[in-house]
Parts: structure tokens; C-alpha cells; sequence
């Protein structure tokens, strides 16, 4: 049964548009992090949906969520009738307000992204899934789940080898290599109708498929006519366009998000070494990241950076590299690799020690996401 709370208390709940008041400037403690205070909200599973919302403040590194007033922020809100009433408060001013419907859970990870683009100016990304290989049952497998952990899915039983699946951009399918057939052939799966289509099994490898930002094409690795180079086809299958033609193996192709360029890695030098070319093919230019081995890129969402992993004094670490600047940095030093950018092209989502870990790119705070399996690697995030 719903408790009743006085109008005065919650005369929010028939709003239905965001703030219209900016934040004010906030100290902000030692940690980094800004203390908004998320105290249990009103009405049945409001005291769920706060502990949700408080968790993904949390994980975004950036936040220090705390469930007692006393914050510069206040979270709150009141379930009623199968919606989410919440409004944001700096004081006395409510600079967010705003109605949510659907899922208990979705409805409070949508109004923790609010709160975490209101408070840090930074996208939140609570409402992301997370796809993953996990050979807990012994087999390498293919999964998904939200990035809290919650609402996970086992997408292939194959008993084989699965492994670097990648998000369409709108989040719709996931391409991925697959040992199904005895050898790796790249595979596209549609969620909404949980269809799988086979859509690169030419002779040799067919590996590392990855979505053009339109969700038209594929970018990925071929060995029919040769060494491993990088092609792109049609993302529902067809006839490949070869774009490098160098002398090693070229893997991992990541799209800029205009679509115009693929990053990816050879070992054409010797070591393996980042590269970009156009998407319509030509001479690739090597990027500079002072690393003896990068590899695995991902282009971020705002196009500035290109997140890989970089092998130093033996051992894998994240690194970032600047596309304006051309500089490159390595940013962790306990492990990581498979890095996935977070919408705000901020933090990473990577693999480190058989769990998922994510990573602010600009603090280098890490904390670990709990996908429930152990054995879990080559992460990757929707945007």
C-alpha cells in the first residue's frame, strides 16, 4: 500500500519538465567526488528506487551519494502509480524535476543519469549495458547485463570460443567472433527479435566486427585473400571493400563517430602499433603512443580520443591517446585491457584480472563492476 505524504511535500509530482534553474558552484571534498544526499523516497519501492539511484551515483566516481541531508544536493522522490516523481534540490532552488514511467529500475537509473549531467556537467551512464565473455561455465560465452550487474543474460550456449563483442551505436545488436562453425566467423546478434545471422565466414579468419555509427556497415578483420587486413561489409552480410593493404596482421577496428576513419592495430612495424585510415581506404598514418605494443582501440563517442591497451615493463595497462594533440598516456598501473568508452568519453569500461572494472580517465579512480560472473573479459559498453 502507498503511504500518503502531504501535497505541500510533494506538489512536484505533477511536474513534468526538467529544471529550470542552474546549479550553483559547490565545494567539492578531498576525494573529488560532489555530495548529494539520496534519502529514501516516498511511496511503495521508493526506498529500492533510492538505494538504485544512490549506487549509480556512486559508480560514476564523480558523485559521493550519501543517504542523510546535509549535502549541497538532494535527491528525492515518490513512487505512485507506476512512475517515479523526483526533483534535484541545491538548497532551497529545484533544479531538476522530473516525471520517470516504466521498470522500477530503469526509472531510477534514468533519474540518476539526470542527477549525474545536472551536478558534474558529465553524461551519466547508468542506463548502459555492458556486454562480456565469460568462461565461468568452462566454455568462452557471451553475455549481457546493465552496468550495476543487474538484469543479466546469457546470449550464446555454444560450448566454443565467443569472444570481442561490440555495440551497435544505438544499442540495437552486437557483433562479435565466434568459433561456432570450427573456425572464427564473425556473427551479428539483433536483440530485440534475439535473431543471430552468420554474416563473414570466408576462408580464414573473420574476426573483431565492429558497427559504423550508422549501424549500416561492419568494419573487420579478413584473411581471405591473405594477411589479415581490414575490410568493411554490409553489417547484414555481402561482398567486403578491402581498405589496407599492408604486409602484417591488422586487427581491431574501432569507427570515428563521424564514420569517416577506423583506427585500428598491425603489427606491419614489427610491434603492434595503432593506426587510422579512411573509411574508403588509402595510406594509413601510424599513431604516435610511445607505447612498444598498443593495441585494442576505441575511438570515443566525442571523437577526441582513442582508448587502447598498451603493454609496459610486461605487464597490460589502459591508455589513452589524444587525437588533436597526438599525445598518448597510460593511465592505470595495477592492469587493464579491452578498454570501452562510456557515453561521456570520459570513463572506460575494461578487463582486468577475469572481472569488469571502470575507470575515470581523469582522476584514475577505478571501481569494480559487479557482472556476477567470474572469468569475465573483453568488456564492452553501450552508448
Amino acid at each position: 500500500m502507498i503511504r500518503s505524504f502531504s501535497l505541500a511535500s510533494f506538489s512536484f509530482v505533477l511536474a513534468l519538465a526538467a529544471a529550470t534553474l542552474p546549479a550553483q558552484e559547490v565545494n567539492v571534498p578531498g576525494n573529488g567526488r560532489t555530495p548529494v544526499s539520496v534519502p529514501a523516497f516516498g511511496g511503495d519501492g521508493g526506498a529500492d528506487a533510492a538505494k538504485i539511484v544512490a549506487a549509480d551515483l556512486n559508480r560514476t566516481l564523480l558523485i559521493d551519494a550519501q543517504p542523510t541531508n546535509g549535502a549541497p544536493y538532494v535527491a528525492t522522490g515518490l513512487m505512485a502509480g507506476g512512475s517515479l516523481s523526483a526533483q534535484l534540490l541545491q538548497g532551497n532552488n529545484a533544479i531538476l524535476t522530473k516525471s520517470y514511467a516504466g521498470d522500477l529500475r530503469h526509472m531510477a537509473h534514468e533519474f540518476a543519469d539526470d542527477i549525474t549531467l545536472a551536478v558534474t556537467k558529465s553524461k551519466g551512464f547508468a542506463t548502459s549495458r555492458i556486454a562480456f565473455i565469460s568462461s565461468a561455465t568452462g566454455n568462452k560465452e557471451l553475455y549481457t547485463a546493465d552496468i550495476d550487474g543487474f538484469n543479466s543474460q546469457q546470449l550464446t550456449n555454444d560450448r566454443t570460443i565467443s569472444a570481442r563483442p561490440k555495440w551497435s551505436f544505438d544499442g540495437s545488436a552486437l557483433a562479435y567472433t565466434s568459433y561456432k562453425s570450427g573456425y572464427p566467423d564473425a556473427y551479428v546478434i539483433r536483440l530485440a527479435s534475439n535473431s543471430r545471422t552468420r554474416v563473414a565466414f570466408f576462408p580464414g579468419i573473420n574476426s573483431g566486427p565492429a558497427f559504423s555509427p550508422d549501424g549500416h556497415t561492419l568494419a573487420l578483420t579478413l584473411s581471405k585473400d591473405g594477411n589479415p587486413q581490414i575490410y568493411t561489409m554490409p553489417a547484414t552480410g555481402g561482398t567486403p571493400n578491402r581498405l589496407t593493404q599492408g604486409h602484417g596482421t591488422e586487427t581491431s577496428p574501432t569507427w570515428s563517430p563521424d564514420g569517416t576513419k577506423i583506427a585500428y592495430d598491425s603489427d606491419e612495424r614489427g610491434s603492434v602499433q595503432l593506426y587510422m585510415v579512411s573509411n574508403g581506404g588509402g595510406n594509413p598514418a601510424r599513431l604516435p603512443t610511445n607505447v612498444g605494443y598498443s593495441a585494442e582501440p576505441d575511438w570515443s563517442p566525442d571523437g577526441s580520443k582513442i582508448a587502447f591497451t598498451a603493454r609496459v615493463a610486461g605487464q597490460f595497462q589502459i591508455g589513452v591517446y589524444d587525437v588533436v594533440s597526438g599525445q598518448s598516456q597510460v593511465i592505470t598501473t595495477t592492469g587493464g585491457e579491452d578498454p570501452s568508452w562510456t557515453r561521456n568519453s570520459r570513463h572506460l569500461v575494461y578487463s582486468r584480472g577475469g572481472a569488469i572494472w571502470i575507470l575515470d580517465t581523469v582522476t584514475h579512480q577505478t571501481a569494480k563492476l559487479d557482472v556476477g560472473l567470474s572469468q569475465s573479459s573483453d568488456a564492452s559498453v553501450s552508448r
